[in-house]
């Protein structure tokens, strides 16, 4: 890093993890108006806002109401399962929220990532219950639904571009390490089991998920765990708590959320978990990522203000 002194600028050596880093405050103002930094334009903050609003009502019904809106999935789910879909939902609306609300795209970026990569993996697991299983308008309609979403987000990715072109000034502070131990182990312990999940869901349903759900199922949670690898795995590599803190609120409302639906169908998990080694992992990974992202997501945001 380059700071200057007496108009010229010598070079300050960090340590590799970043914990020594210091950063520029003689830096000046990002031009706002080029398009890789800058907020979303009219058509994207248009998009990003129906597919939270569309995704809120979901979840709200999903969650809320499981019973009243299981005739209308595409496969065969139960109350508990419902209520996991329309915590991703939930989940999914506040990313979409989050993304409009960054003041900048490269903060932005992940949140459509994430939602582009859940739905376009569940869009295929869709395709394939259609082909393979059992087709009809309910299938294809949300098959449409889940690829239309993820073609949004890719366009939305594709216009803006993934890599900034102008260099962005790190904040102040530097996100610290345990904030990298967190997202270390939550990447590593997603990305293994969402593989599993998707790929090998009979395996996994034998092994490690704590009651008995449809393959499909267990495919797009599956799907939401390789989309939170991605984005956990990304926030492993910065170093700016204002990309990390758009993140936390995503990581932590999906688990939290479905911790209170295990809560409710608790007489469900007793029945149908392969052991008690296998709740108590779930229950201990879900409480793990639950906790870490919200007082992960405080700490920043109390460094933030006392700056």
């Amino acid at each position: 890093m380059l700071c200057s002194v007496g108009g010229r600028y010598r070079e300050e050596a960090y340590k590799p993890d970043g914990q020594s880093m210091k950063t520029r405050t003689d830096t000046p103002p990002i031009n706002t108006s080029a398009p890789d930094v800058f907020r979303l334009g009219g058509y994207g903050r248009i998009f990003l806002l129906a597919l939270s609003l569309i995704n809120l009502a979901l979840g709200i019904v999903f969650y809320i109401s499981p019973g009243a809106v299981i005739p209308y999935w595409p496969w065969p789910v139960k109350e508990l399962a419902t209520r996991f879909l329309g915590a991703i939902f939930l989940a999914i609306s506040l990313g979409c929220w989050s993304a409009i609300q960054a003041k900048l795209w490269q903060r932005a970026k992940i949140l459509v990532l994430v939602g582009g990569s859940f739905f376009g993996l569940t869009g295929i697991v869709s395709i394939v219950r259609g082909a393979m299983v059992s087709s009809n308008a309910a299938i294809w309609a949300w098959t449409g639904y889940f690829l239309a979403a993820s073609a949004g987000c890719l366009i939305l990715l594709v216009n803006y571009r993934w890599h900034r072109k102008q260099t962005e000034v790190i904040g102040r502070t530097i996100a610290a390490r345990p904030a990298r131990v967190f997202f270390g182990v939550q990447t590593s312990v997603v990305g293994i089991f969402g593989i599993m999940m998707l790929l090998l869901p009979g395996l996994a349903q034998e092994q490690f998920w704590p009651w008995k759900v449809a393959t499909p199922t267990l495919q797009t949670f599956g799907a939401l765990f390789l989309a939170t690898c991605l984005a956990t795995g990304w926030a492993f590599l910065q170093k700016d708590p204002a990309r990390i803190i758009v993140l936390l609120p995503l990581d932590a409302i999906f688990p939290s959320l479905a911790l209170i639906a295990v809560g409710i169908s608790w007489n469900i998990i007793v029945a149908e978990s392969p052991s008690w080694m296998v709740t108590a992992v779930w229950l201990v990974l879900y409480s793990f990522v639950a906790v870490g992202s919200t007082l992960l997501y405080l700490t920043i945001r109390r460094g933030a203000s006392v700056q």
